[in-house]
């Protein structure tokens, strides 16, 4: 956790942590790729560790959610850690959706600072975008987490079947299977996945 001051390009919420966390690279992520979030999603983050049980059924969303938390925090919570960097909201949103809310509000505050904000909700990346579209001489864009595997893909450190099998991973343990939400998450990244992935998560 570095200088609070410190905004990477790339903005991440709460439940997008969550979902990337949760893949087999995750290890990887922390070791190359360079984030940012908002203090509002690491509260969400240290309350989903809280409420949700270590001790949860393999395979339930309880544990899902408590194991990607956990993860998630880690590299946020290291003081030497300067890669992966937590800035403040101001004002705090409060309630459901705080933390991907308080992404909005920063990118809004701080557009030129961002290229990518990365969210699992369809709605919240629409909004995003029309926060990145409003603003003058900015190309950002609001993609879907699988996004945050194609930059490390993109960039050499994984291989296209890791990244494959990744995304594939991601999508069945967020329960993303339903047409709409398939093709959101392959939106944004020009890679051919057929030979790796059922047809269940190919749109």
């Amino acid at each position: 956790m570095a200088d609070e001051e410190v905004r990477h390009p790339v903005i991440v919420d709460t439940s997008a942590l969550i979902a990337v966390a949760n893949t087999g690279l995750w290890s990887d992520i922390t070791a190359h790729l360079k984030l940012t979030t908002t203090n509002v999603c690491v509260q969400e983050l240290k309350r989903h560790v809280r409420e949700n049980s270590e001790y949860a059924p393999e395979g339930t969303r309880e544990q899902w959610v408590h194991r990607g938390s956990k993860q998630a925090l880690e590299p946020f919570e290291d003081e030497e850690n300067t890669s992966f960097t937590t800035v403040p909201c101001v004002p705090r949103p409060h309630g459901e959706d705080a933390g991907e809310k308080s992404v909005k509000t920063e990118v809004g505050q701080h557009t030129e600072r961002y290229r990518f904000a990365i969210s699992m909700d369809k709605h919240g990346r629409r909004s995003i975008d029309r926060v990145f579209d409003s603003a003058d001489g900015t190309t950002g864009k609001a993609v879907a987490p699988t996004f945050v595997l194609y930059l490390l893909s993109d960039g050499g450190e994984c291989t296209v079947e890791e990244f494959r099998q990744a995304c594939g991973d991601m999508l069945r343990g967020e329960g993303w299977t339903g047409y709409q939400a398939i093709q959101a998450t392959w939106e944004a990244i020009p890679v051919d996945c057929s030979q790796y992935l059922s047809d269940d998560l190919l749109a």
